[in-house]
């Protein structure tokens, strides 16, 4: 009996281990093995979240070092580490807060906000018994959620002020200051479509208090879900915004973007078909674009251990590709530009807070949509061979935009206080530099408009007076509508570059939104001076020309933005053409209508994120709202076609093979790239190629892969047409897809676009948005793709003059003004 009891007990305890092995192999994170760094550092993998603890989506380090994580369901966790990682333990501290996005330490206290709760909430212990047994809700916040966008990760600002990142489900508090630099933002839509109405205008945005949460600001708005924000040496802000994935293909995507965050920052964001591209000049631009992704955690590495190369970088992370990108700040003016690379990636890997530790390595949690959790540790190897290199700034750089950085905060000071005198702060509306200039406006705007109304009425330098009168378009009133239009009518044309250009035809915009419309007169003069520019060279110059025109019922913009759906213009741009035309009720024939209508059937083939379906239904239906019943009648063949599925015959029909070519069969014609170029014949070639569905020059085309705009500055022709015929040859390892080998012996190529405790959702089509479901439990092995995502042949339905067109294009950043097209 005593023998059979401890057999018994050995079959009980050998099931007891096995059972233990068994969870300990379920809840496991991404393995090392499956993360890729860069060289000079090694990644540990120091705990898995197990059974009960959730998963991790944000944290912080408390003053004894423990790391406090937020859950993703309900409630707080506590990590305490300890130098033999399988020791650290995990203890819950809160079991009610929803959803914590954001903690953060600070003023020996916890700050918390909830995505799906309250709001801000502080927390301390005043007993040390290492409980927080004091809870104060800071700032209720209204969260009317839509998809999850609300109040986020929250950051100790160098002035140990506290900063909450807010996205845009969540409207502006109660009790922020009325001088907040940023306030009472407008959609300022000239052709405000219907189908975006219902929904109302709020934005995300930065939200500033004391540690106490006596006084309240707005810094900065017009963002969607910027989930986490970070500050460099110098105290310059910098956030990391979400893209909104179902634009894909639509001209008004936005993809994952840097911004770098200044004091009454407007950065264009705003509900449906209605955000702002980067060329109004009312807003700013993205310091850098990351294509699709789906960005966390922020930080500098400032206060790492680091090399000194990596203590200057920022450090964003991206949740669907599984990686951390290493980002380099090069000074320009006012602000910055920026480059980037792949710090370290894996698959999976989805990364949601990243944070420097006391001892100065960096940590990174994964988790988030009830994932499997990790938390991993980087630090730098003991050789230190490194082969990242930090771009060369030179010192006259560094201190002209350091001197340029320093003025525009001193002017900012004016967005929330009077100024003296006028004088010290107006002759920088004039400067060249767009975050000056952007800056010094909000400046005036703050000071009563009577000081600064005839100076903005009088201007006479083109740059200095748009942006005066844009800045009376925002603050003025009904009455002062005649003066700016007149003032506007004194600015000649000719003179403006295209960034004046696109000024004033903005100015023109704000200036019938908010000061009303134009009479009968008024409007024939606007009209007379903008139809001739009709069409522009350029993309966004004919948005917002044909904008305006539709608007001044200007009747040859219908048959002239009809021509302009074809594939001479990228997807993107004939959806925005087509989408004006949908309020144009002058111009209209038969002819028009039914090419119109002709372009709808053909418009099926286009391909997209998830919306686009929906948005050419809705172009669909307000064209048809503006024909008779008559002639309803008259095209009722046409309009039931759009009903029928697609053939074959009627998908894009593709270009025939010229040659096959080779480097050396171009190499001796480059000389001719820079003279007497096609810019009509390189805008067809990048459509006919299908450079635009993946690449973005200027404001056109997508977010794909990397953006082209600055590529002839970085690279001489020989290089670009290079990476054209052989792409796998250098290869950007930011671009490159993941290989995922599975069990069974099946290989899925492409990029994570979902992931949760059970499977990674791989996009195996970026265009088409084609995905597969892959089991975590079956991946045998991840790697990167040795071949480009981009194909090889992609000129070869291109002739020898077109490919050189195409290389000027290139090269010129698609200026249509550059030498190379001056024939």
């Amino acid at each position: 009996m005593i023998i059979l009891n401890r057999i018994a007990v050995a079959c009980v305890l050998l099931c007891i281990s096995f059972v233990s092995q068994m969870n300990a192999e379920e809840f496991q994170a991404t393995p090392v093995s499956s993360i890729r760094v860069q060289p000079g550092f090694q990644v540990e993998l120091l705990r898995s979240a197990q059974k009960g603890e959730s998963s991790w989506i944000s944290m912080t380090f408390d003053d004894q070092g423990r790391l406090i994580l937020g859950l993703d369901d309900v409630g707080l966790g506590r990590l305490t580490l300890n130098d033999d990682p399988p020791k650290s333990s995990f203890e819950k501290i809160d079991n009610a807060l929803k959803h914590c996005r954001g903690v953060l330490y600070a003023h020996n206290s916890l700050y918390v906000s909830e995505t799906n709760g309250q709001g801000l909430h502080r927390f301390k212990d005043t007993n040390g018994d290492g409980q927080f047994d004091q809870r104060q809700l800071l700032k209720k916040l209204d969260y009317g959620s839509r998809f999850g966008h609300g109040s986020n990760q929250i950051v100790l600002g160098p002035d140990n002020n506290i900063y909450l990142v807010v996205g845009n489900d969540v409207a502006f508090p109660e009790d922020v200051s009325p001088t907040s630099p940023y306030r009472d933002p407008h959609n300022d839509h000239l052709l405000p479509n219907p189908h975006d109405a219902g929904q109302d205008d709020r934005v995300g945005y930065i939200l500033k208090t004391d540690p106490d949460g006596k006084t309240w600001e707005i810094l900065a708005g017009g963002f969607r879900n910027q989930v986490d924000m970070a500050f460099n040496p110098e105290g310059e802000m910098f956030t990391y915004d979400a893209d909104m994935e179902w634009d894909i293909g639509q001209p008004w995507y936005r993809p994952t973007r840097v911004n770098h965050i200044i004091p009454g920052g407007e950065y264009g964001w705003r509900w449906g078909t209605g955000k702002w591209p980067e060329y109004y000049a009312d807003s700013l631009p993205s310091t850098l674009n990351t294509g699709l992704g789906s960005p966390t955690g922020m930080v500098f590495g400032t206060n790492g251990k680091f090399p000194a190369r990596f203590k200057q970088a920022l450090y964003i992370a991206d949740w669907q590709n599984g990686r951390i990108l290493l980002v380099d700040m090069i000074p320009n003016g006012a602000s910055y530009t920026c480059r980037y690379e792949v710090f370290l990636e894996g698959g999976p890997l989805n990364v949601c807070d990243i944070q420097f530790g006391p001892d100065g390595a960096l940590y990174f949690i994964t988790g988030g949509r009830g994932s499997q959790s990790g938390l991993y540790r980087v630090t730098p190897t003991a050789t230190q061979n490194t082969k990242s290199t930090a771009p060369k700034i030179d010192e006259k750089t560094k201190a002209l935009a350091e001197a340029a950085r320093l003025l525009r905060r001193q002017i900012a000071q004016y967005q929330t206080s009077p100024v003296t005198d006028i004088n010290l702060i107006w002759p920088h509306l004039n400067s060249p530099d767009r975050w000056l200039r952007f800056t010094t406006r909000r400046a005036i705007e703050n000071q009563d408009v009577s000081r600064w109304r005839e100076r903005a009425l009088t201007e006479t330098k083109p740059t200095a007076a748009i942006a005066g009168l844009i800045a009376l378009c925002y603050q003025g009133i009904a009455e002062d509508k005649d003066a700016v239009l007149a003032a506007l009518n004194r600015i000649g044309l000719k003179q403006l570059n295209q960034q004046q250009l696109l000024a004033l035809l903005r100015a023109y915009e704000l200036c019938f939104i908010r000061l009303g419309a134009p009479t009968t007169s008024q409007a024939d003069i606007v009209r007379q001076r903008l139809q001739p520019l009709y069409p522009h060279a350029t993309s966004s110059a004919n948005h917002l020309l044909c904008d305006l025109l539709v608007y001044l019922k200007e009747e040859t913009v219908v048959p002239q933005t009809v021509a302009l759906l074809t594939d001479t213009s990228t997807q993107e741009e004939q959806i925005r053409a087509a989408r004006s035309l949908t309020h144009a009720r002058q111009g209209w024939n038969k002819n028009l209508q039914q090419k119109f209508l002709a372009w709808l059937g053909h418009a099926r083939t286009f391909s997209g994120g998830k919306q686009l379906t929906e948005r050419m239904r809705d172009i669909r239906v307000d064209f048809l709202d503006t024909l008779t019943e008559q002639q309803r009648q008259q095209f009722s063949k046409e309009i039931t076609a759009l009903d029928k599925p697609l053939v074959e015959e009627e998908t894009v029909p593709t270009r025939p093979m010229v040659q096959d070519w080779k480097l050396n069969d171009l190499e001796p014609h480059l000389a001719s790239v820079t003279t007497n170029r096609s810019y009509k014949r390189a805008r067809q070639a990048l459509l006919a190629a299908n450079c635009l569905k993946c690449h973005r020059i200027g404001s056109t085309g997508a977010q794909i892969g990397p953006d082209l705009t600055n590529v002839g500055k970085r690279f001489d022709s020989r290089a670009i047409l290079e990476s054209i015929i052989t792409p796998s040859k250098v290869m950007d390892e930011k671009y490159l897809h993941t290989v995922y080998i599975l069990e069974s012996g099946k290989v899925v190529t492409g990029r994570p676009v979902g992931v949760n405790k059970t499977t990674i959702t791989v996009e195996t089509d970026p265009i088409k948005q084609t995905t597969v479901p892959v089991a975590r439990n079956e991946i045998e092995e991840s790697l990167l793709s040795k071949t480009s995502p981009m194909p090889a042949s992609l000129i070869n339905v291109l002739t020898k003059d077109e490919i050189l067109d195409l290389l000027a294009y290139l090269k010129t950043g698609g200026d249509p003004h550059a030498d190379a097209f001056q024939e």
